[in-house]
């Protein structure tokens, strides 16, 4: 079984991030595909390095040294928690290529553990990336003992298993549950998105709590963080004490509890791996079948139908673009419960709310476009949508529709809550219905433009298209960024030429909108 593990390991990371396209690979298009992820990878890693390095100094400077290994664990916890929760059901439960596996002499344990230790090196590399630059700057103030460098470089490896095992169970739970049931995409999806939202009342719950900080604690900045941490992750609290403390005795339990508990989830996910497979990828044919009645429909409407039933077959893919008009949604509401008030002592100047907020729902809409993905979701079968008597617009239109009338019924709830809490009048009700409008549209048009320059149609789980292609991470920056700028640029301005500027913004971002939605409509990748 070691063998098999090692052979199917291997085959799992062979490709990670697309390495192997980039060494191997002879076409000169998929080599400068696989040159330009990694360069963003590589600058959103020093972004991170930057970030954690400067947040590491300023707790030393607060005087919060002895909170900041407990800290950073807790944060790499955290990215690692919510990242896995939203993809280990696919990746464990994999479709593609278990027929395959099945037909071959392999355990099932050896396939199950091999995709677990792709999940743990991509786990390992967020755990370095957040660590090592937080370790160095610390190492480099505290001047800490040897204990402390032997302890860490001890700790490092086990440090993602607890969040792994947490995710992971959540994530098979969540399968095998939708695994029984008939819309199982569908069930996956509201199940993942109901984990999410869960999270994202418990991290509120904790902003409460550390309100209700007083003077007596803010005297002991070390003890109140530490204590707040042990709320959130008591394991972070645990593996930082023994850091801190160059305690390699104490650093070796809390990696054999890690590996314990990611032990026990793992065998669990072993045992239920065959049954939840059969459930997820067997059908029963019914033959009850009846001829009824033919109906015409448009082009348009057909595809996109046909747009519609295959975002729905997938769960990773729904969980990722509907969670920003749902958090769109739930902004809204908040605002509408506890006032514009609350709202103000968050943001970090004291400006008009109203002349920001459309710009503030357009950003969080515009998080995770079906569009950024839609043309590499089709994956091997993109050469049939190519090969039909369609144009070009005809396919992209479909595509593009289908993300409109997704976010549409978000779009108006959120609007009239909006409307509710502002109360605004004549003018500032047409700019906090158009400029959202604008951008969204903008961003579906974008999303399209970055899917057709960076396809990626050679793919072995959707996961590889939705959270970590090229084309899904460009294509969400678009609309965010364009957001955050133009309210800037509001935020600044003289209330007088608001309006104009506001007036000038929608201008440009609905020419942009239209040059790109032409561009596209002529993109020779269409036309080979």
């Amino acid at each position: 079984m070691l063998t098999q593990i090692r052979i199917l390991t291997k085959l799992e990371l062979c490709n990670l991030y697309g390495l192997n396209v980039f060494r191997f690979s002879k076409d000169k298009k998929a080599k400068k595909k696989s040159l330009s992820l990694l360069a963003i990878w590589v600058i959103l890693v020093a972004m991170l390095v930057f970030y954690v390095g400067g947040l590491t100094y300023g707790l030393i400077y607060l005087g919060l040294e002895a909170a900041v290994p407990a800290y950073l664990i807790s944060v790499s916890s955290l990215l690692i928690f919510i990242f896995d929760i939203l993809k280990a059901g696919s990746v464990i439960f994999r479709k593609e290529g278990y027929d395959i596996l099945c037909a071959l002499p392999l355990s099932k344990g050896a396939v199950v553990v091999s995709r677990l230790l792709k999940m743990y090196m991509e786990d390992l590399l967020v755990t370095l990336a957040v660590l090592l630059p937080g370790m160095v700057v610390y190492a480099w103030n505290v001047h800490p003992g040897v204990g402390f460098y032997l302890t860490v470089l001890l700790c490092i490896g086990s440090i993602p298993l607890i969040p792994m095992a947490a995710s992971i169970f959540i994530g098979a739970l969540i399968t095998g549950i939708s695994s029984r049931m008939r819309r199982k995409s569908l069930v996956a999806a509201g199940l993942l998105i109901l984990a999410v939202l869960g999270i994202m009342y418990g991290s509120s719950r904790l902003s409460a709590i550390e309100g209700n900080i007083d003077s007596e604690m803010l005297k002991n900045l070390s003890a109140s963080m530490m204590s707040l941490l042990g709320k959130v992750f008591p394991p972070a609290v645990w593996f930082g004490a023994c850091i801190t403390r160059g305690d390699i005795l104490g650093g070796v339990l809390c990696a054999a509890l890690s590996l314990a508990v990611f032990a026990v989830v793992a065998a669990g996910v072993i045992l239920c791996f065959q049954k939840v497979c059969q459930g997820l990828y067997s059908n029963v044919a019914k033959h009850n079948y009846q001829m009824g009645a033919l109906k015409a429909n448009s082009v348009l409407s057909s595809l996109c139908r046909r747009e519609f039933r295959r975002y729905f077959s997938s769960s990773i893919y729904v969980a990722n673009t509907i969670i920003g008009p749902i958090m769109g949604c739930v902004l809204s509401g908040a605002l509408l419960v506890t006032g514009t008030e609350t709202l103000k002592k968050l943001l970090p100047l004291p400006i008009d709310i109203g002349q920001v907020l459309p710009f503030l729902i357009a950003g969080v809409f515009c998080m995770m476009t079906t569009t950024a993905t839609s043309i590499s979701m089709e994956g091997k079968n993109w050469w049939i949508v190519k090969s039909l008597p369609l144009s070009a617009k005809n396919i992209l239109d479909a595509k593009i529709l289908m993300n409109l009338l997704l976010f549409l019924p978000f779009y108006l709830l959120s609007e009239l809550f909006l409307i509710f809490a502002l109360k605004p009048g004549t003018g500032e009700l047409l700019w906090l219905l158009l400029i959202p409008a604008a951008i969204i549209l903008f961003s579906c048009v974008y999303g399209i433009t970055i899917n057709l320059h960076l396809p990626l149609l050679e793919w072995e789980s959707e996961v590889r298209v939705v959270k970590q292609s090229a084309s899904s991470m460009l294509g969400s920056m678009g609309g965010i960024i364009l957001a955050i700028l133009c309210a800037v640029a509001v935020g600044i301005v003289p209330e007088g030429y608001a309006a104009y500027l506001k007036a000038g913004i929608c201008v440009v971002i609905l020419t942009a909108t239209a040059v790109l939605y032409h561009k596209n409509n002529h993109f020779f990748y269409l036309r080979e």
